[in-house]
């Protein structure tokens, strides 16, 4: 028996590998053109690169745990929990890697992602815990896929880091 939204979760980590290695192509265009690489770009890059890679990550926890002989409500739970505590455990480090890598500000973009992540991901820990509403695998689902959405717009929106702004200092 299939789990339920397997194969949606099996898509959102094939897109999730895609966009690591579109991501990486950042890298090589900005070397092509002749421009230096300062540590913000590399830093953007990469938590482009992880974001696609977590995405496949946590994409494939519920499936695995399903086929480890957990039953769908215990999966679910179980999923929750994991994707939430890898989740806060990047958001902590986020702004000391922010400040390691530019002098720049957060911009309103950065600071509504980044509440929107602790809302999502307190429902997990709600889901994961049983509490408020019946343990789905809906708040799982739409974890993943915003993971991956909220950073394809952060990624549309850091072209400009690549293409429109001078190269900016590091710090």
């Amino acid at each position: 028996m299939e789990l339920t939204g397997e194969s949606y979760l099996y898509t959102l980590a094939q897109v999730g590998i895609t966009f690591s290695g579109f991501s990486a192509l950042l890298l090589a265009i900005q070397q092509m053109r002749g421009i230096g690489l300062t540590g913000f770009h590399k830093w953007v890059a990469k938590i482009y690169i992880v974001s696609g890679m977590v995405t496949a990550t946590h994409a494939l926890i519920p499936p695995l745990l399903y086929r480890l002989g957990m039953d769908e409500p215990m999966t679910w739970r179980a999923s929750s929990l994991i994707i939430a505590a890898s989740s806060f455990y990047r958001l902590v480090r986020f702004p000391g890697q922010w400040r390691a890598a530019t002098n720049r500000p957060f911009d309103m973009r950065v600071k509504l992602h980044v509440t929107f992540i602790i809302a999502v991901n307190s429902v997990l820990i709600l889901n994961g815990a049983g509490l408020l509403f019946t343990v789905s695998p809906g708040p799982v689902l739409f974890a993943v896929s915003w993971g991956l959405f909220a950073f394809f717009i952060q990624f549309a929106e850091s072209f400009r880091f690549f293409f429109d702004e001078e190269p900016e200092m590091d710090t």
